[in-house]
């Protein structure tokens, strides 16, 4: 509100010279001269007590006061209404004009400091009046006790609460240059709840936020109603597109009228908006309506509209009070939005510790890529996000998590070209608040993964160090579902999940390089004889088979005598790839020691574990392996076993296999053979077997 300018000091002075007057012409009229009133022994205690009463209620009411000026009047005024009680003591008691004057500089001392003024200055009067008479003997008649409570009542305390109470409620502006009321209107009645709101009710609590928000603001619109006489009183925030406004809240109970016509009134008020002035309507079967613009950063945050039959104030004072309202309007919708947005952050940066927290405790890609994914959500209260891994080394990405019911599935693939994939390569992040058209332009994942329902998105890549890893990917369906502020909540909560993720990636790669053989890329050993144990524990469960095919390389050290071990190498990791071909993605190759290769078959009897040996070893035989200038031909030998039908046991499985695949050397290499019945005595009491450890020539 824009309150009334400050007064002067000669202003005080000439408004407190009227009261000093009035009570010397009051003590002239009544026949009692002030300097023959002082020689007077009962005037001299009179005078001590009234000083004392006036002084020590100054003392304990005035310091209260906001104003140093204003405690100055109220000092004067004070003291003043007990001397002209004691001139009304001297004369006629409460009939004579000394006892109005006392009264009226009780009402002076009142308007000068508010409601501690009554208690000064009346209680000055009183005391001085009706306790003087009985100090000197003599006996108060009822009568005049009764005529001077009337005039105290009726001169200074009902005036006073008329006004007071007026001034609260900005009804009475004509005391707004008074000292009292320089500042405006009293603050309490402009108090309002602390509420903590969101204007993004994506939970339940922050629609309750929301309601008690429009309730605060409904508080001051009755105020405003009631203090101009007004049928209904309208605060009204533009819609999301700014073609129109629409009611927020409003004084009356009249909730299905405001909402079913604000389309008609929400363009009529948007020039109204614009305005610096109040605008009066007109409108046939309504009644008049009046507007002004509530001011807001940077220019206006809606407008202010009042509803009568007839409005019953007049045109200039509606003209300067109706702005000083949508101005205590305006701060009042703007603490509510500031507070509004101190909860959303607050609770923002609950979620952020929280996820971090949580990140801390996965251990796994899949549970800590899904707890990335879900905190983005709560961050921003969007509908979907995705977590991107990107290798920097060949600019390339795939989809390492989703939320729930997203249209992409992990491990799905990322263009370079599409926009995600520009971004990462970039480092930059981004957000569009409409995103409508966006993927028509450029594809968010690529051609290939076209996204429906695109209302906003935002792409945050993470980093470590200087090297783009990821990115997090957060949309929505509507247009401002991810807003601008958001993109510093989720390059945060970014930052946070950069480190788990770096954490649990060198944890997984490392655990990778344990379990994979570094020549050949297939599994080594420790992960075939861990992929082994669980199939059969799953077979034991199910009642399937499990089938084991285990290749060797015919003559490999000849290669390596021949060719050299380089070109061994390059023969060892060629065939690798052919069985990684080969196989199911349900399926195992392992490279179990030395040429000695492995394929472990999910639910295969012997026959399905003959057919892929068979398979292979064609196309072994088939293959031309070229190396610089060398074109080298090899072939391999294969055992075939299957779980329970020639292994009794599991841990019968491999023996079985590898004793097949022995048998396949000894009788000419290059073929497939079937195991037969094994258990460990069988296997020790063979003969021509070559143990392990012994060379084939």
């Amino acid at each position: 509100m824009k309150h009334p300018p400050a007064r002067t000091r000669l202003t005080y002075v000439l408004l407190a010279l009227p009261w000093l007057v009035a009570a010397m012409v009051a003590a002239r009229i009544a026949g009692a001269p002030v300097s023959d009133a002082y020689r007077d022994e009962l005037s001299f205690v009179v005078a001590a007590i009234a000083l004392l009463v006036a002084a020590g209620a100054s003392v304990l009411m005035l310091p209260g006061t906001v104003d140093g000026r204003r405690r100055a009047i109220g000092y004067a005024s004070s003291l003043l209404a007990p001397f002209s009680a004691v001139l009304a003591v001297q004369t006629h008691g409460p009939h004579s004009v000394a006892f109005v004057v006392a009264c009226v500089c009780a009402l002076g001392a009142t308007v000068a400091t508010g409601w501690r003024g009554v208690f000064i200055g009346a209680t000055g009067a009183m005391i001085v009046t009706f306790v003087s008479p009985i100090v000197a003997g003599i006996a108060p008649v009822p009568a005049d006790l009764a005529y001077g409570l009337a005039i105290i009542v009726t001169v200074t305390i009902l005036p006073v609460a008329y006004i007071v109470r007026s001034l609260q409620r900005g009804t009475l502006r004509t005391l707004s240059e008074l000292p009292a009321f320089a500042a405006g209107p009293s603050e309490s009645a402009l108090e309002f709840p602390n509420s903590l709101l969101d204007a993004r009710t994506v939970a339940e609590s922050e629609a309750v936020e929301s309601q008690t928000r429009n309730e605060a603001v409904a508080r001051y619109l009755r105020q405003v109603r009631d203090t101009l006489g007004v049928t209904d009183a309208v605060f009204w925030r533009s819609t999301r597109s700014g073609n129109a406004l629409a009611p927020v809240a409003w004084a009356s109970d009249a909730t299905d009228k405001w909402q079913a016509s604000h389309h008609a009134l929400g363009g009529e008020l948007l020039t109204v908006q614009s305005a610096t002035r109040v605008a009066l309507f007109d409108r046939p079967g309504e009644g008049m309506m009046a507007a002004v613009a509530v001011p807001g950063p940077p220019n206006a945050c809606g407008v202010l509209s009042l509803h009568a039959a007839k409005l019953t104030v007049s045109h200039e004072l509606l003209a300067r009070w109706l702005p000083r309202f949508a101005d205590n309007l305006g701060l009042l919708a703007q603490l509510l939005e500031t507070q509004a947005e101190y909860s959303r952050q607050n609770r923002q940066a609950q979620s952020l510790l929280q996820a971090s927290q949580t990140f801390q405790q996965q251990r796994t890609i899949d549970t800590l890529g899904q707890s990335i994914c879900d905190s983005a959500l709560t961050v921003t209260g969007a509908t979907r996000a995705t977590l991107v891994r990107w290798y920097p080394e060949t600019m390339t990405g795939v989809i390492q998590s989703v939320t729930a019911g997203h249209h992409l599935q992990r491990g799905a693939a990322v263009a370079m070209d599409s926009l995600v994939g520009q971004l990462c390569s970039a480092g930059l992040p981004q957000v569009w608040e409409d995103a409508q058209l966006l993927e028509q332009i450029t594809p968010v994942y690529g051609v290939a993964h076209a996204v429906a329902r695109l209302g906003s998105l935002s792409v945050v890549p993470l980093k470590q160090g200087d090297a783009v890893t990821g990115a997090i990917v957060v949309e929505s369906e509507s247009v401002g579902g991810v807003l601008l502020r958001d993109m510093r909540n989720v390059r945060l909560l970014g930052a946070v999940a950069s480190v788990s993720l770096e954490t649990v990636w060198q944890i997984e790669e490392a655990t990778r390089r344990a379990r994979t053989d570094a020549l050949t890329g297939l599994s080594n050993r420790r992960a075939f004889d861990e992929a082994l144990a669980r199939a059969v524990a799953e077979a034991d469960r199910f009642g399937h088979n499990v089938g084991l095919v285990v290749c060797d390389v015919d003559k490999f050290k000849r290669v390596n005598d021949l060719y050299g071990h380089e070109v061994g190498d390059h023969v060892l990791r060629s065939i690798a790839a052919t069985l990684s071909i080969g196989i199911r993605g349900v399926d195992l190759v392992a490279r179990y020691g030395g040429e000695e290769l492995v394929m472990l078959l999910g639910k295969a009897d012997v026959a399905m574990a003959w057919e892929v040996a068979e398979r292979m070893r064609a196309a072994i035989e088939a293959k031309s392996i070229g190396v610089g200038e060398h074109l080298v031909h090899v072939t391999a030998s294969f055992g075939v076993a299957s779980y329970p039908e020639t292994a009794r046991l599991g841990d019968e499985l491999f023996p079985a296999a590898d004793k097949a695949m022995y048998t396949a050397k000894r009788e000419g290499r290059n073929c497939v053979r079937f195991a037969r019945p094994l258990n460990a005595e069988q296997a020790n009491e063979e003969e021509g077997i070559p143990e392990e450890g012994e060379e084939e020539e």
